[in-house]
């Protein structure tokens, strides 16, 4: 009789237990790091106050995260017309974040759907609808030959004021290389090899300059040199030099000095 009882006792304590743990993942809600919670309630509706990051309890509310940290969304093969006609696809990268103060308004905006829904529902379609309206204001050729960067800059700038008002915080974009038929490709190959001539010649008259001024260069200081040179042998002669030079010569050689028509030929000789 104590058996059963015990085994009743132990078997009532494993219930109460199993019901404590899953009224504990029933009651409480886990909101990861990086991300707020918004509490939705049956009977009073969407609770302002965000949950913050850490276990919290929440009873038998409904908690929907959202991340306030960046997100790195890679939208692929986004379809785009130039204002040349031409059309293409093209990735699109950009960094994201739900700005904290704007959550619940975000959730009474969407619903009970999480930010991957969001990312590629209403995020992706504001996104194609930016780029689309970028790009038609650019030729495919531009885009390719140095406007990319601008494009960046307009995308970045129409995509972020088209979903602040959601509370989305759009920090970044990066757009790919477009797709291209093969008769632009032709076009975009001539244009870099007409560049690369265009800097080859460029090089070319740079070093020819650089070559031409360094002989003149040389010239003129070889000039300088001579000119210094010979200033230095001026200043050096002088009378009493002249005198010795001559006096050394006639002890060596010897001289005829002619006088009213007579030679006088040193003794020596």
């Amino acid at each position: 009789m104590k058996e059963d009882t015990g085994i009743k006792l132990l078997v009532s304590g494993a219930v109460v237990i199993g019901l404590g743990v899953v009224g504990a993942f029933k009651f409480f809600e886990k909101i990861d790091n990086g991300y707020v919670g918004v509490r939705y309630s049956m009977n009073g509706g969407i609770k302002d106050n965000t949950l913050s990051q850490g276990v919290k309890f929440v009873g038998l509310d409904k908690v929907i995260q959202y991340p306030i940290r960046l997100q790195t969304i890679q939208a692929k093969d986004v379809s785009v017309s130039t204002s040349d006609g031409k059309k293409t696809t093209v990735n699109i990268k950009y960094d994201y974040k739900v700005d904290p103060t704007n959550a619940s308004k975000m959730y009474k905006e969407f619903g009970n759907i999480t930010s991957e829904d969001i990312e590629k529902g209403w995020l992706k379609s504001k996104l194609q609808k930016e780029a689309r309206e970028v790009y038609s204001k650019y030729s495919l050729l531009n885009v390719l030959s140095g406007d990319s960067s601008k494009v960046e800059a307009s995308l970045l700038g129409n995509f972020s004021k088209a979903v602040e008002a959601k509370g989305f915080i759009v920090e970044d974009v990066t757009v790919g290389v477009p797709e291209v038929d093969s008769e632009t490709q032709k076009s975009i190959d001539g244009i870099i090899r007409a560049g690369q001539d265009n800097e080859k010649a460029k090089l070319d008259a740079q070093t020819a300059k650089t070559k031409a001024d360094s002989q003149a260069y040389q010239k003129v200081k070889s000039a300088e040199a001579e000119a210094d040179a010979n200033k230095k042998l001026s200043e050096s002669i002088t009378p009493e030099l002249i005198n010795l030079k001559e006096a050394e010569a006639r002890l060596k050689h010897g001289w005829v000095e002619v006088q009213t028509g007579e030679a006088i030929v040193d003794a020596k000789k």
